[in-house]
């Protein structure tokens, strides 16, 4: 009859320190080639460090060599970085895109426009210039001290006011608008500014210095350019359905 043999802890961890003779022999002559003294618990401690250094060594191949590239999910950070910083360049380019749209739409109608005359031809610029309420429309000033030095009426056509400036004063815009040209004017030595507005055009010119490139969309009281490095003066032309206005009349 056999007897039940009731396994306690303390039986078990004493077998399981139990030691063990693992040999290795040949079998023609027994000759022993390789002998190992072990336990059940050594055993254990080495199966459980091979894996161990089996999961480290995984994890370090996967985690620094081009492997975690085909791991679903994972992405390198300097390419999350680049894909949004690509992200944010696309967006801005699609609003230039856009920018540039409209100032070509608009110079192709000027170009192939029959009345070519200077004031007529600024009417192709307008998005909407029917029925204009003038009551309605407000400028500010383009600098901040208005010294008007030849009136509208006293220049010939285009009509326009002249403004004396300070060395190298800012010159900014008189209302929000989207520029439509920058060019230089060689009977001026200096540069001009167009603005397109939702009912009508704005010229600064003579100005040694423009901040702004064509298609930028520009807030009211915004530095578009800088007057000559020496006391000299502005000229500010405002068009409404492509006739020249007093800028005055619309000042706050």
């Amino acid at each position: 009859m056999k007897k039940n043999i009731k396994i306690t802890p303390k039986i078990f961890f004493r077998n399981f320190r139990h030691p063990y003779l693992l040999i290795l022999r040949r079998i023609d002559n027994l000759e022993i080639i390789f002998s190992l003294y072990l336990t059940r618990l050594r055993l254990f401690l080495f199966i459980a460090l091979f894996i161990l250094i089996l999961i480290v060594l995984t994890t370090l191949l996967i985690a620094y060599t081009p492997l975690r590239h085909y791991i679903p999910g994972y992405g390198d950070i300097e390419e999350k970085e680049m894909a949004y910083n690509l992200a944010k360049k696309t967006d801005s380019l699609v609003e230039i895109l856009e920018q540039r749209e409209i100032y070509y739409k608009n110079l192709h109608t000027l170009l192939t426009t029959v009345d070519t005359s200077y004031n007529k031809t600024l009417k192709t610029f307008y998005y909407n210039p029917e029925n204009i309420s003038l009551n309605k429309i407000k400028l500010s000033h383009p600098i901040n001290n208005i010294k008007i030095i030849k009136k509208f009426n006293e220049n010939p056509s285009p009509k326009s006011i002249k403004i004396s400036t300070n060395a190298s004063e800012n010159i900014k815009a008189m209302n929000d608008g989207v520029v439509i040209d920058t060019s230089y004017i060689t009977s001026m030595n200096a540069m001009q500014v167009i603005m397109q507005h939702d009912n009508m055009i704005t010229i600064y010119k003579n100005l040694a210095k423009v901040n702004v490139g064509i298609g930028a969309k520009v807030k009211n009281n915004e530095i578009i350019g800088t007057a000559k490095p020496e006391s000299s003066f502005i000229e500010i032309s405002v068009f409404i359905n492509g006739d020249a206005v007093n800028p005055e009349n619309f000042w706050q």
